[in-house]
């Protein structure tokens, strides 16, 4: 009696080729969802980006604008993009809770306050103070951080940075 070999319902060869389909399209896959981090994507965003620019603490006595000493950082303007918004923002807090203070961001660089930077503050606190758009000039430019109180009581400046939205 002769044997007769059986040969399978599919060729092995074509049984190979789909599992190397089947392991590449998994992989494929599998890269894709797990590259995205949490609040990104590979695609362009139509939101807009949200960046803060930390400036420092610091204490204030005196009755006319001073800077701040170590509550100063550079911006250069060119390095953002486009900007959306802009705003300066600082927490301050007055211990006595007897007076008004004055915070605003200086152009150290070219010498002038930044407009619509300067808020005010009456009572203990502390409060985060946030200004209306403020514009920064072109170019590298260093800000400072600027205070002066009613009264030359002390005022303490918690926390000041300046919020840029872009495009």
């Amino acid at each position: 009696m002769k044997t007769k070999k059986i040969s399978p319902a599919v060729p092995i060869p074509f049984i190979i080729v789909i599992i190397f389909v089947v392991l590449f399209i998994f992989v494929f896959l599998f890269k894709k969802a797990t590259n995205n981090v949490l609040g990104t994507s590979d695609t362009a965003s139509t939101f807009a980006k949200e960046l803060y620019v930390p400036l420092g603490t610091g204490v204030n006595v005196t009755t006319d604008w001073v800077d701040v000493k170590g509550a100063a950082a550079y911006v250069n303007t060119s390095s953002y993009g486009t900007l959306k918004k802009v705003t300066f923002e600082a927490s301050i807090g007055v211990p006595t809770g007897n007076q008004t203070a004055y915070v605003r961001l200086y152009n150290a660089t070219d010498k002038h306050p930044v407009w619509y930077s300067e808020m005010t503050m009456a009572g203990v606190g502390p409060e985060l103070l946030i200004s209306s758009p403020i514009t920064l000039d072109g170019g590298n430019k260093l800000y400072q951080v600027q205070m002066k109180s009613q009264l030359g009581a002390t005022t303490n400046l918690l926390q000041s940075r300046i919020h840029i939205l872009l495009y």
